[in-house]
């Protein structure tokens, strides 16, 4: 009579462990690029927050706030995020570099989210967004 093999071979078993590998080498690097870009979106609330702070300066006062304070934006600070400054039609919020390694192109350190005013003739047009960050952990609107 014919013996049923039971279990697997060693062979069986290294093309499973191999497989397994394979696919851990590819998701570690994607997950931790999705945790620092779930990071970064907290810094693109605080800037959005003090966008509409700036927006409704502006129309109430036909000028751009001199400060934060001026404009009424928030001024806390998370573990990711300084609190957001205003210079005239521009606003930053800066990233600390424990938002992510490689977040600032690549060198590990802060960088910066930039939202700049596109106005004329007294009306804001829209915001610009800009950044010193890589560009994979920014919002689409903050890629130029």
């Amino acid at each position: 009579m014919k013996q049923v093999q039971k279990g697997f071979t060693l062979i069986e078993l290294m093309i499973v462990v191999a497989i397994i590998g394979i696919l851990a080498a590819v998701a570690l690097p994607a997950y931790q690029d999705y945790t620092t870009r779930a990071k970064v979106s907290e810094c693109v609330t605080a800037i959005a927050a003090c966008k509409t702070s700036v927006t409704e300066y502006f129309s109430s006062q036909n000028e751009f706030p001199v400060d934060a304070a001026a404009a009424g934006c928030g001024t806390n600070v998370t573990q990711y995020c300084a609190a957001p400054t205003v210079d005239g039609d521009e606003i930053t919020v800066e990233i600390s570099a424990d938002a992510g390694a490689g977040l600032a192109d690549g060198t590990a350190g802060a960088c910066d989210l930039v939202l700049t005013a596109d106005e004329t003739d007294g009306v804001i047009n829209g915001w610009d967004g800009s950044t010193t960050c890589a560009t994979k952990f920014v919002p689409a609107n903050f890629r130029g």
